[in-house]
């Protein structure tokens, strides 16, 4: 499937979700809303492409940068913040008082109100990341030819130390806790900085590299993505939230953001938890179920579908039958494709809660 259709069919979500109806049953389902598309970017910034960050600022806009300029994002559209800066951006993040610390080439600069760069540290090394935590900065070594990469830590008005080395790229930082939680290679690990132990939490197969992580506080889940996949972790237990979205991420008041910078396409999944509780449920319920000719799926629907069923009729059946709908971000695009109405997925979704709110 074509990204152009998957973004065709995100935003009619996001439409559909915005109604009144929708607002009403958001509890229902997984809203999807679209931030940012291809055409938005080409049609003001032909040819301009983003690095591999993003943060949110004080006033509640998504900030981005190219390698040259900084941009927010609303739901306004995007425009160029600051001055054209000298250099190389590679990573930025704001600081909990909201001051916007920048990686440039090798060196560690703050971001003013007027658009300039103050230098305040100079980096053993060039291109490097920069996450911000609640009373300290993190930078690490990103790039994939340095023979050791490490973690260093910026305390305020101090200098950076190493905390540690590993033998491959670290992509992604967060705070977790008491803990720091990192991505380097296929494997998302803990370090603790108390005692120094480190060990992994989640290893995708060999070859999948692991680009950004972020934390939702509330609900104790670590989310982490590739290029083109999403999961989420709490408890050593993985849920596969995408297989076909992936990139730069970052939750923020109940929505997780994904952000993939070459295709200039951002969306934000609201609700996430929600689905997340609903897809364990389902699983747990429908685990040893009865066989498949007493249980309708995705598979039936698309049939009844196929065989030019009404959608009030393929509602009733819905209604009456026992159900083991998957209900996946990808399943909802698929069932789309396959011409399953939006009043049809709608019922499949409450089908599928009644039934987990009646499970014994």
């Amino acid at each position: 499937m074509s990204m152009i259709r998957k973004i065709f069919f995100i935003i009619y979500l996001a439409v559909c979700a915005s109604m009144p109806c929708g607002a009403a049953t958001s509890n229902d389902s997984l809203r999807i809303e679209v931030l940012l598309k291809g055409s938005m970017v080409e049609n003001v910034f032909p040819n301009e492409k983003f690095t591999n960050s993003l943060d949110i600022t004080s006033n509640h806009l998504i900030l981005l940068s190219s390698q040259k300029n900084y941009y927010v994002l609303g739901w306004g559209g995007i425009v160029p913040i600051g001055k054209k800066v000298d250099g190389t951006i590679s990573s930025f993040a704001c600081t909990s008082d909201n001051l916007l610390m920048t990686i440039r080439d090798n060196e560690v600069c703050t971001f003013d109100s007027l658009g300039h760069l103050t230098v305040l540290y100079t980096l053993p090394n060039r291109d490097m990341g920069i996450t911000a935590g609640k009373y300290f900065m993190y930078v690490y070594d990103k790039n994939r030819d340095i023979e050791k990469k490490a973690l260093y830590v910026i305390a305020h008005g101090g200098k950076y130390a190493k905390l540690f080395e590993v033998p491959t790229s670290i992509e992604s930082v967060v705070e977790y806790n008491n803990s720091i939680v990192f991505a380097s290679g296929n494997t998302v690990y803990l370090f603790s900085p108390k005692n120094k132990e480190m060990k992994a939490l989640a290893v995708l197969p060999e070859g999948k590299i692991i680009k950004s992580l972020t934390v939702d506080s509330l609900n104790n889940r670590i989310y982490f993505s590739t290029d083109s996949i999403t999961c989420a972790l709490k408890d050593s237990t993985k849920v596969l939230i995408s297989d076909k979205l992936g990139g730069i991420l970052r939750f923020y008041q109940g929505g997780l953001i994904i952000f993939n910078p070459e295709k200039n396409f951002l969306v934000r999944l609201v609700d996430i938890e929600n689905q997340i509780t609903a897809w364990n449920q389902n699983k747990k319920n429908t685990s040893g179920t009865e066989s498949s000719n007493k249980v309708i799926t995705n598979a039936t629907i698309i049939e009844l579908v196929n065989n030019q069923l009404s959608d009030e009729l393929i509602i009733k059946i819905i209604n009456k039958s026992k159900v083991n709908f998957n209900l996946s971000i990808d399943s909802l695009i698929s069932l789309s494709e396959q011409h399953v109405s939006s009043p049809v997925i709608k019922a499949m979704k409450i089908a599928s809660k009644k039934q987990q709110a009646t499970a014994p």
